[in-house]
This record gives structure tokens, C-alpha cells and sequence, in this order.
């Protein structure tokens, strides 16, 4: 069982603008979504999502999502999505400057993308944006978590070598993930008051070092979420409802669950996660847009299917 944190309830209660006045008419299309991780190739889902808002806003009751998929739900419920494209290519180039000799030289790290993904997020979301991810659904973010005896080096060693498994065609069982000391834990966003503590949590769900550094969130380590559960759907609510689950690799490569609807991109994405390059969000967003079009013009009357 995944355990949950962060359900708090009258800390800062924005405006309900966000939510209210949209929601009701959509609820028998989407009820749930789900966004699976995949680091840059999440930029996808963002042009696909950016697809349906200019037909069909999507307006979910809740949202689960992992590593680089939270900063695409936290844009969602902002409605920044073409806001954060840009944000995220800004801070490509300002954190692009310096060669690695350059960095070496000066001490900083070797690489940059932490510092790179860090500045994205907080030049995408202000105070303003914490009031209405407060006020509006519930985004439930994924975070592994390991035993304080593999801490460092032999836990991210051995959390990869069992996410090697799993690329390998061999499926993820939790048992196994416990014998090794990991599990699973999901954070409410509407745990964070502050920009900055937003980031810390984004980041620790996508925590993967070396392009990382090791983090830990509420004095305990953590790894990239997605090693203990590749598409998030254990974060949803048990009640039933329309789920769509957006994924970023090939149907080949994902469990699929009865009940729940998919999409996933059209070409295979075979981008690495860290691949932080302006041509290559350009093309990802555009070939999500692209998709969101085509599955809009295939929808049934019903978008979602249901979970029993």
C-alpha cells in the first residue's frame, strides 16, 4: 500500500475561481487523470493536454503524477502550459552557458540539469499559481522511497538495476520493491505553501542522480518515483470515474490496466529523459498537440472509461 501525505485542509484558501466554474459539465468525460514520468518526453503530454483545452478543457476531479509529469498537472491546473514551454526553454539557455570546464572551473556541477529544472519551475510558478493549485484538484505526486540502509549509492544502484528489470520485459511486483527496501509514497502538492517548496517536491520525484543530486524531502531520501511505479495509478481516489491515463513510451512498454483509457505518442519517443534541448521540447510539444487533435476527433461520447 502506497502511503499518502499532505491532505491539509484550511491553510490558505484561495480563490475557487480555478475550479467551480468549469468542472460540472465535463465530469461524465474525465474524472481522473494519470501522467506517466519520462523526464523531457513529458513535454508531450503538454502539448497534447493543450490540444484539448482549446476544445475541451479538461477539468479533473484528481491527478496523479511522477517525476517530470508533476510540473506538467501543476501547469494544467494553472492553465500555464504554453507558459511553462517557454519558461523551461528560457531556462535551458541561461543554464546552457557554461561549458563543462567551465563548471568544473567555477565548482559548480558537472551537470546542470537539476539547476536547469529548478530555475524552470520557478519561473513558472509564482504565489499567484500556489493559490489556484490550492484551490484547485487534488495532484498527488509520486516519490520512491528507500531504506536508510541503502542510502546513497547502493540504493540508486539497486533501484535502477530493478528498473532495468522492468525495461527488460520482467514486471514490477512490489514485493520484490520491498525486499530491497524501497516503497512507494505519494505527496499531495497542496502540501506546499511556496514556490520553492513546490520544487523541492517536483524535484525529489524526480530525483536521479548523477543528473540529480542526491535528494531527501521531510528528512527522509528519496528517488524518482517512477522506479516504483512506471504509470501512477495507485494515486488516484478509489472512488470510480472516467480515467485517462497519458502515457510517454510505447503501448509494448507500459502495463495496461482494464478500465482505464490510454493515449501515447504517435512516434516513438526514443529521446533520452534528460535530453535538455529547445529543438527537442519544440518537436515533442508539437507532436503532442498533434495527437491531442487526433484523439479528439476519435472520442467517443464518453471520454474515459471507468475503474471498477
Amino acid at each position: 500500500m502506497a502511503e499518502r501525505t499532505g491532505r491539509v485542509g484550511a491553510l490558505r484558501n484561495g480563490p475557487e475561481r480555478t475550479v467551480a466554474c468549469s468542472l460540472a459539465p465535463l465530469r461524465k468525460q474525465i474524472d481522473y487523470l494519470v501522467l506517466q514520468g519520462g523526464g523531457i518526453r513529458c513535454v508531450w503530454q503538454a502539448g497534447f493536454i493543450a490540444a484539448f483545452e482549446r476544445s475541451m478543457p479538461i477539468r479533473p476531479l484528481a491527478i496523479s503524477a511522477v517525476s517530470a509529469s508533476s510540473t506538467v498537472a501543476c501547469a494544467l491546473v494553472c492553465r500555464r502550459l504554453d507558459f511553462a514551454i517557454d519558461c523551461f526553454k528560457a531556462a535551458i539557455a541561461s543554464g546552457s552557458r557554461n561549458s563543462f570546464t567551465v563548471r568544473m572551473r567555477n565548482g559548480q556541477r558537472i551537470f546542470p540539469h537539476a539547476d536547469i529544472y529548478r530555475d524552470a519551475l520557478l519561473r513558472i510558478f509564482d504565489q499567484a499559481a500556489m493559490e489556484d493549485l490550492f484551490a484547485g484538484p487534488d495532484i498527488q505526486i509520486l516519490l520512491t522511497r528507500l531504506s536508510a540502509r541503502l542510502w546513497k549509492y547502493p540504493g540508486v544502484l539497486a533501484g535502477f538495476a530493478l528498473s532495468a528489470l522492468h525495461s527488460a520485459g520482467i514486471p514490477r511486483r512490489e514485493g520484490r520493491w520491498g525486499r530491497f527496501g524501497f516503497r512507494k509514497e505519494f505527496v499531495s502538492v497542496k502540501r506546499c505553501a511556496t514556490p520553492d517548496e513546490l520544487a523541492d517536491l517536483v524535484l525529489a520525484s524526480s530525483c536521479t542522480p548523477p543528473y540529480t543530486p542526491f535528494y531527501s524531502l521531510y528528512g527522509r531520501p528519496v528517488l524518482d518515483g517512477g522506479l516504483t511505479e512506471c504509470v501512477p495509478l495507485s494515486g488516484l481516489p478509489e472512488q470510480q470515474g472516467s480515467t485517462l491515463a497519458l502515457v510517454t513510451g510505447k503501448a509494448a512498454t507500459t502495463d495496461r490496466v482494464p478500465g482505464v483509457r490510454y493515449a501515447e505518442p504517435s512516434e516513438d519517443l526514443r529521446i533520452n529523459s534528460w535530453a535538455y534541448e529547445a529543438e527537442r521540447i519544440d518537436y515533442l510539444y508539437e507532436l503532442g498537440q498533434k495527437d491531442g487533435k487526433s484523439y479528439l476527433n476519435e472520442l467517443p461520447d464518453s471520454v474515459g472509461s471507468s475503474r471498477n
